[in-house]
């Protein structure tokens, strides 16, 4: 029995090496806009490694709606039953939401991004979030846990704590050298050396970075990022009057505002003013001064904080979540009453992480920085939650735990001790109890009163 179990483990690991050999020579991978399939061969050398290990298949399910790819048992199993054939709402909600499509990316971008087999496209997805810092307006300030990455295995970006993204003025201070949104307006003729040594500073390790590959993306984003086109007219401006005072307001949105869903132009992102800007009277704006006035948090709730955290996932400068988008009509949501016709945080980001045949997505097909990207987007929904409970205290009738508190203060340890006293008259002379509903609780506390 040894000698058969020896034997058996030796087949078993000669099997994982092949396995893993093919999983290192990347032969068993099929991607396309970020979807991966695999080989007939690797899916065989996979089932005769393990054989425990359950294999469903490729996703051939689609929704009827927005065609996302799904496997069977991700089905909704009420509306599959109703319907008689598989119905799927975790990504659309039966249709409600209905977003358009994003742009093939621009030219060399796309290049970069699928042409697997060339040297510079290898480069591109092992540094694509460093070349992304390269041309973020705004800093992301998170713990980034990169001990994790030290082994064998995916790659994982893995945070601490909660992300948040700042912006500073156009102009550094004196002495200081331009880091993000000013390297777009300050010494724009050494603007490559500039890019990689704020990027060195940041993280000393990162040197392999590629001057070819940042000039071409520099060049992409002058001519399709309606963000850059905005910076570098407040450039020509400092340059042409020495002195003057621009801001550049980054517009917001509100409830009840239009849904920029087109390709957005310059005016419609941004605008500049000469003279200072405050916030007082744009308050759901950014606004970039000229003058150093310290980080400013940019909210979650804005338009442009992906846009501007991210410009290689979106070099057109596409508008993100906003308050107030609402639900598509169609004919399976129109007759049903529902509390709520617009659209969540959530809801936006599962329907952008979903895969979809022949359609571009920057969730899914970036490699790092897609992974960035969607931890960067959680945590955008963790605060939005942790938001609505902060302005909705009210509706969630907080103020009725004063009294519990107010309770305990005073040393009242058991329920029976507490209660509204109850006033019989005094020709009933019985002992009664009283019931009193407490708020929160679904039980009633007896309190015991004699007349």
């Amino acid at each position: 029995m040894t000698e058969n179990k020896e034997h058996s483990d030796k087949e078993r690991d000669s099997k994982q090496r092949r396995l893993s050999q093919t999983y290192n020579n990347d032969t068993y991978i099929d991607s396309n806009y970020g979807m991966v399939s695999f080989t007939p061969q690797y899916i065989q050398q996979l089932k005769e490694s393990y054989s425990e290990r359950s294999y469903l298949g490729l996703p051939t399910y689609q929704c009827k709606h927005c065609e996302a790819v799904f496997w069977y048992n991700e089905c909704n199993k009420k509306e599959t039953y109703r319907n008689k054939h598989p119905t799927y709402t975790n990504c659309c909600k039966n249709g409600k939401i209905k977003i358009p499509p994003y742009k093939e990316p621009p030219a060399f971008l796309w290049h970069l991004v699928n042409d697997k087999e060339d040297e510079m496209s290898k480069h591109f997805l092992q540094k694509i979030r460093q070349y992304n810092s390269l041309f973020a307006f705004t800093s992301m300030g998170a713990n980034i846990i990169k001990d994790i990455n030290k082994g064998e295995g995916p790659y994982v970006f893995r945070i601490n704590g909660q992300i948040h993204h700042r912006i500073g003025s156009l102009l550094p201070e004196n002495g200081q050298a331009p880091q993000y949104a000013e390297l777009y307006i300050f010494d724009t003729k050494n603007e490559i050396e500039n890019r990689i040594k704020a990027l060195h500073r940041e993280d000393p390790q990162e040197i392999d970075i590629d001057p070819r590959i940042v000039e071409e993306l520099k060049n992409m984003l002058d001519k399709c990022n309606p963000l850059v086109k905005i910076f570098r007219h407040a450039r020509d401006l400092l340059e042409q009057h020495k002195g003057i005072d621009i801001s550049i307001r980054i517009l917001g949105a509100d409830k009840g505002d239009a849904i920029q869903y087109e390709m957005p132009h310059p005016e419609d992102l941004a605008m500049l003013i000469v003279g200072d800007l405050t916030l007082e009277r744009h308050k759901r704006d950014i606004i970039v001064s000229s003058r150093s006035k310290g980080l400013q948090h940019i909210t979650i709730f804005h338009p442009a904080y992906m846009a501007l955290q991210y410009p290689l996932l979106f070099p057109y400068g596409e508008r993100g979540f906003q308050l107030g988008i609402p639900y598509h009509e169609n004919k399976t949501s129109r007759n049903k009453t529902t509390k709520r016709n617009t659209m969540t945080m959530h809801e936006y980001y599962k329907y952008q992480v979903h895969y979809r045949p022949n359609q571009p997505n920057p969730f899914l097909c970036y490699g790092r920085l897609s992974k960035q990207a969607i931890v960067d987007a959680r945590a955008m929904e963790d605060e939005d939650r942790l938001a609505y409970i902060a302005r909705n205290q009210d509706k969630l009738r907080c103020e009725y735990l004063q009294g519990v508190f107010d309770a305990i203060e005073k040393g009242v340890t058991e329920s029976d001790q507490i209660g509204k006293k109850t006033l019989l008259p005094s020709s009933r002379r019985l002992q009664t109890i009283c019931y009193t509903k407490l708020p929160r609780w679904d039980r009633y506390l007896p309190c015991v009163w004699t007349s």
